[in-house]
């Protein structure tokens, strides 16, 4: 099952039967972390095991099988990455030091890239990329990433004034002049969260200030850029903990 899919990134969740998969190469960066059951994992004549607590990486071209450990099969989460889009954010050609990283952090930080909003997924993956890639030795490429003061304000008021039609990575990225992994990490080292990470928790505030005043929740829904009031509504009980109607009826 697709989950996202979008210029050279692809995540989807993958359900294998207990035989497993044969011998075969990907032509991408694969990242995955099982959702469950043992994986016994076969790469480049190397053995190893598998579990929901390691993550797996394999470079392009990497000739891998794995099969199932026990009964029945296994599910994962796996990242598709070209090396087209993996290079400008790890500032040169990758190769993971270990195919087989003991970080439960991440493996469950890429299973929850599927809870991610929709507007919000590319942003999830490209924040999680940069954290793989902080994790392992790489060249240095230069300063870190970050914003001047000033820049940072500029940015954060320009999405303000776009919180009914929020822009999306690329467009933004663009915008400043930045690729999107600088905008990312330096948006968030200045700010706390990443750039639409960040208008999605203004454009909620500002849900909850109208519908404090007890306005159509369907107007409320436009207002904030939501493409329905559908998905406004499964937005804000996720974030808010609460339907937007029962929000209203409590503080109307």
């Amino acid at each position: 099952m697709i989950l996202y899919r979008n210029d050279g990134l692809e995540l989807a969740e993958v359900a294998a039967s207990a035989a497993g998969f044969p011998r075969h190469t990907h032509d991408e960066y694969v990242v995955s972390a099982n959702i469950d059951g043992l994986e016994a994992i076969w790469l480049d004549g190397k053995t190893f095991e598998a579990d929901p607590r390691v993550l797996t990486v394999y470079p392009p071209g990497a000739l891998q099988s794995s099969r199932q450990l026990g009964d029945g099969g296994w599910r994962c989460v796996s990242l598709y990455v070209s090396p087209e889009r993996l290079r400008p954010l790890a500032g040169e050609d990758w190769l993971p030091a270990r195919p087989d990283l003991q970080r439960p952090d991440l493996a469950a930080a890429l299973r929850g890239l599927g809870d991610a909003p929709a507007e919000l997924r590319e942003e999830a993956v490209i924040g999680f990329l940069l954290n793989l890639l902080d994790s392992a030795p790489r060249r240095a490429d230069g300063p870190p990433a970050s914003l001047s003061s000033p820049r940072l304000r500029r940015l954060q008021e320009r999405l303000l004034d776009q919180l009914d039609s929020p822009p999306t990575l690329d467009a933004l990225a663009a915008e400043e002049g930045l690729s999107e992994a600088h905008l990312v990490r330096a948006f968030k080292t200045a700010a706390g969260l990443p750039p639409l990470a960040w208008l999605m928790q203004r454009r909620l505030s500002a849900a909850r200030a109208l519908l404090r005043q007890g306005e159509d929740i369907a107007e409320v829904a436009l207002a904030t850029g939501f493409a329905d009031q559908a998905h406004f509504s499964k937005t804000f009980t996720r974030f808010c903990g609460m339907s937007p109607g029962r929000f209203r009826r409590v503080n109307f």
